[in-house]
């Protein structure tokens, strides 16, 4: 367990409506009472209900929130890591890519991913490399996949790609589970939380206004980061697993940031435009969603034909075969992706 012991909080000027409690002794305990339940799980014969568990105190539990169930097990979290989702990225070729590129890309992969190198787990990846041939190998139809490609790319994350980096920095211990999250969607840029934790979050201006990120982990003490998350009048800033953090900030690039001042509006009852129905939690929620149900895509589709379009549910089923390769093929047709984190 790490206590934490009350420090003089700094002047800062509270939003009308922030619910400042009062600052006292808190008790969070992430890692060792994590990996105690984690050892009494393995050494009954159950496994762990998942490898990512914390256990939070009162205070910071109301405000956690996950992509993950609490049920979910090693299995399931890999499938929030990053991973190829669409043919040129399972080639490793770019969208101008010519046929001659996809011919050398796709003779060096095959080998990697034959079931009888690889074994059984690489079959669905067989049949979808087949299919990534099938579809740019033919320049019509490479153009016609190159522009839904590009479509989906800026749609879900303004054409950026999914490399399983965080978007913040880690100045926490190795150990530790715990995460800070601003849903940027939902901030109406009050400051408080950067005025009281101003070594965890910063103001980043959108096309409106400024909206509070957080951009160092842990660059504050635990208790001060928790009065700062209960500043926020709009309970737009989480706890969240470390291991859900970069999904959950690939996914905030691919939402709406709306007027200020209309979500004010909305707010107080008076008009207003309807949500944008967009959030970081559903975009990365989706994701997952995509990739549990790639399996029974691949199922549908068929034997390596080629495809004129690509999807969410393609992407999916391209980056679920692709995180059921053994490491081993992964690492080897595809050292780029496969390569540790720092």
């Amino acid at each position: 367990c790490v206590t934490t012991r009350t420090a003089p909080p700094p002047a800062v000027s509270v939003a009308v409506g922030a619910r400042l409690r009062s600052p006292r002794r808190r008790v969070v305990c992430f890692s060792a009472r994590r990996n105690r339940r984690s050892r009494a799980s393995a050494s009954s014969g159950t496994p762990p209900a998942s490898a990512l568990g914390l256990v939070l105190s009162p205070e910071a539990k109301e405000y956690y929130r996950g992509v993950l169930d609490s049920q979910s097990g090693d299995d399931e979290s890999r499938l929030l890591d990053a991973a190829p989702c669409d043919f040129f990225e399972l080639l490793g070729v770019d969208t101008g890519a010519s046929a001659v590129d996809v011919k050398a890309a796709f003779r060096k992969l095959q080998r990697c991913v034959h079931p009888d190198i690889a074994g059984a787990a690489a079959e669905p990846l067989a049949v979808l490399l087949n299919s990534a041939y099938a579809t740019l190998m033919d320049d019509i139809v490479r153009e016609a996949y190159k522009k839904t490609v590009e479509a989906s790319r800026r749609v879900f994350a303004n054409g950026s790609l999914f490399d399983g980096r965080p978007v913040s920095k880690w100045n926490g211990p190795d150990t530790e589970r715990a995460a800070v999250f601003v849903d940027e969607s939902a901030c109406i840029g009050c400051k408080s939380c950067t005025l009281y934790a101003p070594n965890t979050f910063e103001m980043v201006e959108d096309f409106n206004a400024g909206r509070a990120r957080c951009t160092t982990q842990w660059g504050n003490d635990l208790e001060t980061t928790q009065i700062a998350i209960e500043l926020c009048p709009v309970d737009c800033i989480f706890w969240v697993q470390r291991s859900e953090l970069p999904i959950l900030e690939y996914a905030m690039k691919g939402c709406k940031r709306e007027d200020i001042a209309i979500m004010a509006r909305r707010r107080s009852g008076n008009m207003g435009s309807a949500p944008s129905g967009t959030n970081p939690f559903a975009n990365a929620e989706r994701m997952l969603k995509m990739r549990r149900e790639g399996k029974a895509f691949l199922n549908e589709a068929g034997e390596g034909g080629a495809y004129k379009g690509h999807d969410e549910k393609l992407g999916g089923a391209i980056a679920a075969a692709w995180l059921a390769l053994p490491n081993e093929a992964r690492e080897k047709g595809w050292p780029s992706w496969s390569a540790p984190i720092a």
